[in-house]
């Protein structure tokens, strides 16, 4: 009996392990396709990992941007496509059902990489970027 207690006693624990480690790949997996959709200037494929509100945020914000000369508007979108970025750190259990995904940006042609963070949220059983600092 004492055999058994044990048995149902491991089961939960890598119940509860596989599910944390369930959820940090679902975050980084919604955490780098929103990264390079954005980098890549597609926002409205971006804006699919939002949720509502940020992705309303987010759209407003393109379509209001100034509109560029060609040129230039060419130049930036090299620039932001030559961007990269890499997932440091993904953090899932500090708070239930948000999660923090730390990342080192690397601008185009730039020798210092700036460190940012995407907030996700779990809103219906899925994960959501809901903000970008």
């Amino acid at each position: 009996m004492r055999k058994i207690g044990v048995l149902f006693a491991f089961a939960i624990i890598m119940t509860l392990f596989a599910s944390c480690e369930n959820a940090e790949e679902k975050v980084t997996t919604v955490a780098d396709g929103f990264l390079k959709s954005y980098y890549q200037m597609d926002y409205e494929d971006a804006a699919t990992y939002c949720t509502d509100e940020f992705a309303e945020i987010l759209l407003q914000a393109v379509a209001s941007r100034p509109e560029l000369p060609e040129t230039l508007a060419e130049l930036v979108e090299v620039a932001a496509k030559a961007t990269t970025y890499t997932i440091l750190k993904v953090d899932t259990e500090s708070v239930e059902d948000e999660a923090t995904v730390s990342f080192e940006l690397l601008p185009y042609k730039s020798e210092v990489a700036l460190e940012r963070t995407l907030f996700l949220i779990k809103s219906d059983r899925e994960w959501k970027v809901s903000d970008f600092k």
